[in-house]
């Protein structure tokens, strides 16, 4: 089932109880506060982090988020958080939490955010599921180029089903797109953004997906090019660039959503309320929002939330110091949190 479904479910099961559609939203069917306090530690091991729930605290009449959707850092240090409120799709921050600037107006579904680099400039590529575009836009957000869904319509009886909400851009220009809110596809294109093809789909096969909540290019040596957070399927799934699937990496009990890398550490933001850290071994180490991972035989148990201490990791930042930036969905329009590494 994905957000669209579960969406509905929770308006139905709210009508039912008498309140009306639209005063929560979650993809647990039962909406619950966020009970963690400033300063807590979550996680487990050596990766245990301090919660600054107040880092990024705005004024929300001048500048509201409604969900926090994707997180990037540019050059100079600023972190970068995508909105899906049009008064300011884009928020800029000092690490330190510091207001910088904000910007952009014409993305009222925005989901995704990547940054790359062109010939020394700073590109930002934001997607919008509504709309159906992927906008590729200098750092002040001036658009450059807009990928609509005419371009990628060839595996589309209806291009109404065609939601993208995430990319992936390649050394060599290529890029990939993500169908995660429409009809589950993968499309590739190449650095002239012309279609190359289609891989995916919805489907009980492994090379199949349900909901690729977000794609990224995996640099570790000897991984797959291509990471999907497969949410639906609770896992992450690596592709060769052509869609060939060359691994399944099981993560039961959790909604991938987006992932980051901090040295040879995957961090993976899952909707369900964590943020996992993985070790270079695809391991999980540690569940910040979670109960400790067990593992038995060689298989990872069903990881469960605890105490309710996060809203819906959307997506995740890891800085050079290790620390995590995350924006969150239906997160009662609270701004993003910063995760700081505890040491011993």
């Amino acid at each position: 089932m994905n957000r669209r479904d579960l969406l509905t479910l929770s308006s139905s099961l709210m009508g039912l109880a008498g309140l009306a559609p639209g005063m929560a939203k979650s993809d647990a069917a039962v909406p619950r506060p966020c009970t963690a306090g400033e300063n807590l530690v979550l996680g487990q091991g050596a990766h245990r982090y301090r919660v600054e729930r107040s880092w990024g605290t705005l004024d929300p009449l001048q500048y509201p988020i409604n969900d926090g959707h994707g997180v990037v850092e540019d050059r100079s240090g600023r972190i970068i958080v995508l909105t899906n409120h049009t008064q300011n799709n884009l928020l800029a921050y000092a690490k330190s939490g510091v207001f910088a600037s904000a910007w952009e107006h014409g993305f009222p579904a925005a989901h995704g955010l990547e940054i790359t680099v062109e010939n020394g400039e700073e590109r930002l590529w934001i997607t919008d599921h509504d709309r159906q575009v992927v906008s590729k836009c200098t750092l002040d957000g001036r658009e450059l180029r807009r990928l609509d869904a005419q371009t990628v319509s060839k595996p589309y009886p209806n291009l109404g089903d065609y939601h993208p909400t995430n990319v992936a851009v390649m050394p060599d220009g290529d890029f990939y797109v993500t169908d995660g809110y429409g009809s589950n596809f993968i499309h590739h294109l190449d650095p002239d953004w012309k279609y190359i093809g289609t891989f995916g789909g919805s489907g009980t096969k492994p090379e199949q997906l349900n909901t690729p909540h977000a794609i990224w290019h995996d640099p570790r040596p000897g991984k797959p090019p291509l990471l999907v957070c497969d949410r639906g399927n609770a896992c992450l799934k690596g592709f060769s660039r052509d869609g060939k699937l060359e691994s399944v990496l099981s993560l039961p009990g959790t909604q991938p959503s987006n992932v980051s890398l901090h040295g040879n550490h995957l961090v993976v933001a899952s909707l369900n309320a964590m943020v996992l850290v993985l070790d270079a071994q695809d391991r999980l180490v540690s569940a910040v929002g979670g109960m400790p991972p067990v593992y038995e035989n060689g298989a990872l148990k069903p990881v469960r939330v605890f105490n309710n201490a996060l809203y819906h990791p959307h997506d995740v930042h890891v800085d050079a110091s290790g620390s995590i930036y995350v924006p969150q969905w239906d997160c009662n329009n609270t701004y993003p949190i910063k995760l700081v590494p505890v040491h011993s």
